[in-house]
């Protein structure tokens, strides 16, 4: 259809040229009657025009087609398939800009349109600011442009001038903004897949952490060991999304039951547990867990339990665990946004050991 469209072109601009000159002579002076050059004569050479437009116009057209068609195919791929496009590849808050006219095939990842205009020749469409990126799309700047890279990853192959530099993390959680203070531990916890979305792009920060997630981050944190499932519990069956984290966590004895061999998976975990938590798992992996902090100077102190008192005091004194108003809290349960920050901190002090 599209060579179609060009041999049309072509058409028009000659006949357009024929026109014109028929025009300039006198009626009574033409050779031929006008009749005949609006009947027969004018049908046959718009066919013969077209006819010869279309073959001369049809390699070319086959040959930019099947060019076009390697690129987006090559680098949807990831090979490049046209020496003019460079591949390049970027992480979350990455910025792209490039000015009007480059072009880039999105080959991997998701990105957004953050200024300008982006032409999707693939769809036919303009992507304006907001605009989602899709993979295996070839787009065209419409005008200077500024993209960003928002999952983890990203790929693409790029032709013009393109470059890349470093910006802000763009969490995918509309709950949570950089105005908040536990913003930098979501942004921790996204950054290493600790944690993800409760569903519709939510974070859940102030929602109330289970013991299965809590589990399931560790795990994470560990690397995601390798696990053959048992069944430890009677209330953690094979293929959920807490099983691995939660038959592992209880193979390194760094959880317990509830009695009847019950994990209780969605019951809410308290400060205190978690404390024991990174306590158990910190001692496992061979770390040095003999520090302990004076508990007296929290108005709450004594009222830790037996049980956990230890495990506090260690997490006091790692700083894992901080006071809110003087306060230790043990028996509160912890929401998301503490227990993100916890595991941040956790893991900084890992990585001092």
């Amino acid at each position: 259809m599209k060579k179609k469209i060009l041999a049309g072109a072509l058409l028009l601009v000659m006949l357009a040229g024929l026109v014109t000159l028929a025009g300039a002579y006198d009626q009574s002076q033409a050779l031929v009657s006008r009749s005949y050059l609006d009947g027969n004569f004018w049908n046959d050479l718009k066919a013969i025009v077209f006819s010869e437009a279309e073959k001369n116009t049809t390699a070319f057209y086959n040959e930019a087609a099947e060019k076009a068609k390697q690129i987006v195919n090559g680098a949807a791929s990831g090979e490049a398939a046209s020496s003019f496009f460079d591949a390049g590849e970027g992480t979350n808050g990455d910025i792209l800009t490039a000015p009007l006219g480059s072009s880039l095939v999105w080959t991997a990842g998701t990105g957004m349109v953050r200024d300008g205009t982006l032409v999707d020749a693939t769809e036919g469409r303009e992507v304006v600011s907001g605009g989602i990126l899709t993979v295996g799309h070839r787009y065209l700047a419409g005008t200077g442009v500024v993209l960003v890279v928002t999952s983890s990853s990203a790929q693409w192959m790029g032709e013009g001038q393109w470059t890349v530099a470093a910006g802000e993390i763009i969490l995918p959680f509309t709950d949570v903004s950089p105005s908040q203070w536990y913003y930098n531990e979501v942004v921790y916890a996204y950054q290493n897949k600790l944690f993800g979305s409760v569903g519709s792009g939510r974070f859940d920060p102030l929602g109330q952490m289970q013991r299965c997630m809590v589990t399931t981050v560790l795990h994470r944190l560990a690397g995601k060991p390798d696990v053959e499932y048992k069944p430890v519990f009677k209330d953690i069956p094979a293929g959920q999304w807490y099983t691995d984290g939660t038959i592992w966590a209880s193979q390194l004895n760094v959880v317990t039951g509830k009695g009847g061999s019950r994990f209780d998976p969605f019951g809410n975990v308290t400060r205190q547990e978690i404390a024991v938590i990174l306590y158990r798992y910190a001692e496992q992996m061979g770390y040095d867990v003999r520090g302990r902090a004076d508990l007296t100077s929290f108005s709450d102190g004594a009222s830790v339990a037996t049980w956990s008192r230890q495990e506090i005091s260690w997490a006091v004194d790692a700083k894992i665990l901080k006071g809110n108003s003087g306060a230790l809290l043990p028996t509160g349960e912890a929401t998301r946004a503490e227990v993100a920050a916890m595991f941040h901190r956790f893991d900084d002090w890992i990585k001092q050991q």
